[in-house]
């Protein structure tokens, strides 16, 4: 028998969503890519903005923190934009906006003009993150999320991989205001083509259980939930090695092992690169187990059990001389680092519902932020007088704990 005229058409839409969602994973990575990238150039600039402002560390610092305290507040409020106003508006508004300040940050020539960038770069950049989880949870069923998840994270990790020499290659041969412009600039376009490209999937490609559109959760009710404690909890515990890891490890190769800078950029991007390969091979790994019968939610845990049990190599670090030791140590370090972000992410959108999991992405994102705050004040405040021997003890430990807090509180009741 033909087909008929309905069934056709049913058939080629279904057909073309599904080509159509991998664009959209594409241009997700591009954003995360972006975002990362956008926030590290300051950085890796750091003696030119000194210089050509005035400031001393001190100042500097200030900065850093303005950007900091605007981006763990604003990582909450913009999940919750997420979830109100939907994918589209929310992506574009922010990659707009954080260009825009990129783009401004690049015309400053005063310390308060770049300062203000600084704030509002902070309160547009979190929202990449549950947006896109959103999009993750739109189009992509349960067997596909972690690696689709995870793909589109490994934006942030591309990034720290190629800003350092990127960077100083255009302001080298452009000049520092380029190296904020050019981006912004990019950003910009990105979301242009977003606002045109994006739209919802069709109801007869979506999954049966992502057809339905659960009845609006209030905060208090969210709030509430024991799943998003534990993960609130687990987030605030373990992005506090990821966090060690961009603002202090760099530094310690350099002070500790007696590397140069160039030779520290020559190295210093394998467990980066590391921990992108790792974070998108454990995505596939815990879909594949979603596609033999187990639970996406229970996958996933799976998979943050077992990586957690490598954490503690961070502890090796500072009891070698030998730099191959010490690499191969970070590179693991950074892997379960950003197999715990990958995987966390996805287990979000495996328990809560669509039309939440935004607003809970934001809620321990910025728990996550807060407890990067903490450790960095405390790392900074107790490294002169106890050495970092203390300081990777205590972060070899602390994957361990978290995953101690999924296994405890995350779970979801089967049906």
């Amino acid at each position: 028998m033909s087909e008929s005229p309905v069934s056709a058409d049913l058939s080629h839409s279904i057909r073309r969503d599904m080509r159509w969602r991998w664009l959209i994973l594409v241009m997700l990575f591009i954003s995360t890519f972006l975002n990362y990238f956008d926030r590290q150039t300051l950085s890796v600039l750091k003696p030119v903005i000194k210089t050509e402002f005035g400031l001393d560390d001190r100042g500097y610092s200030h900065i850093v923190m303005a950007f900091l305290i605007t981006y763990m507040f604003a990582y909450t409020l913009g999940g919750r934009f997420v979830d109100k106003v939907g994918s589209r508006i929310s992506m574009t508004a922010f990659v707009g906006v954080w260009s825009l300040a990129n783009l401004f940050t690049g015309l400053s020539h005063t310390l308060g003009q770049l300062t203000a960038c600084r704030v509002v770069l902070g309160a547009a950049e979190p929202g990449n993150y549950p947006a896109a989880l959103r999009v993750a949870a739109t189009w992509f069923p349960a067997k596909l999320r972690g690696f689709a998840s995870s793909f589109y994270q490994a934006g942030a990790a591309t990034a720290a991989v190629v800003a350092m020499p990127l960077i100083a290659f255009m302001a080298h041969h452009w000049g520092w205001r380029a190296t904020f412009m050019v981006p912004g600039v990019i950003g910009i376009l990105w979301a242009i083509g977003w606002w045109w490209i994006y739209r919802q999937p069709s109801a007869e490609y979506m999954p049966r259980d992502e057809k339905k559109e659960s009845v609006k959760v209030p905060w208090s009710a969210l709030l509430k939930d024991r799943n998003l404690r534990g993960i609130v909890l687990a987030r605030m515990v373990s992005d506090q090695v990821w966090y060690f890891c961009l603002f202090w490890m760099p530094g310690y190769l350099q002070e500790n092992l007696n590397l140069t800078l160039i030779q520290a950029g020559l190295i210093g991007w394998v467990p980066f690169l590391c921990a992108d390969l790792g974070g998108v091979v454990s995505g596939v790994a815990s879909d594949r187990m979603v596609s033999r019968g187990v639970a996406p939610w229970q996958a996933r845990k799976r998979v943050l059990m077992v990586v957690a049990l490598l954490a503690p190599l961070a502890m090796v670090i500072p009891l070698t001389s030998q730099l191959w030791i010490a690499i191969v140590a970070f590179c693991a370090v950074a892997v379960v680092c950003q197999v715990w972000l990958f995987n966390l992410t996805t287990l979000v959108a495996d328990v809560f519902p669509r039309n939440t999991v935004a607003s809970v992405l934001g809620i321990s994102g910025s728990f996550g932020a807060f407890g990067g705050l903490i450790s960095n004040a405390l790392i900074g405040s107790s490294v002169g007088s106890l050495g970092f021997v203390p300081v990777f003890v205590v972060m070899g430990c602390l994957h361990l704990i978290a995953a101690a807090l999924i296994s405890r509180f995350v779970r979801v009741a089967e049906a």
